[in-house]
């Protein structure tokens, strides 16, 4: 597994294991990609792919929430593989609106409060 020192380790926001319809797209081939977030939090997300991630690579996200669709900027933090060419990548937001930002709280907050 392959990590960047400022990501995982040093979290703010807590994320919770949520499945949300995502498209991510990467600025090298400018391919949208469909795929699930894996974990959800205000300040990033865990998804997977069959495509081969870097860290460091730019992309952009577009989350489906129920209310509102969310559309940043984002960075690849860290990447791990496994077996089957699945691979797992982390991405952290890099220009959510105020908007976004409430809304995507909101959102997390029904399950934060719902698993305490």
């Amino acid at each position: 597994m392959e990590r960047c020192t400022t990501a995982a380790e040093k979290r703010r926001f807590n994320r919770v294991e949520e499945s949300v319809c995502a498209w991510v797209t990467f600025r090298k081939d400018s391919a949208a990609y469909g795929t699930l977030t894996m974990d959800l939090g205000m300040e990033g997300a865990k998804f997977s792919t069959l495509k081969n991630v870097n860290i460091g690579e730019q992309v952009l996200v577009f989350l489906q929430l129920p209310n509102m669709s969310i559309e940043c900027k984002g960075k690849v933090c860290w990447t791990e593989s496994s077996t089957g060419g699945l691979s797992s990548f982390g991405v952290r937001f890099l220009d959510l609106r105020d908007t976004e930002r409430e809304c995507l709280g909101r959102f997390l907050n029904q399950f934060m409060t719902a698993s305490t």
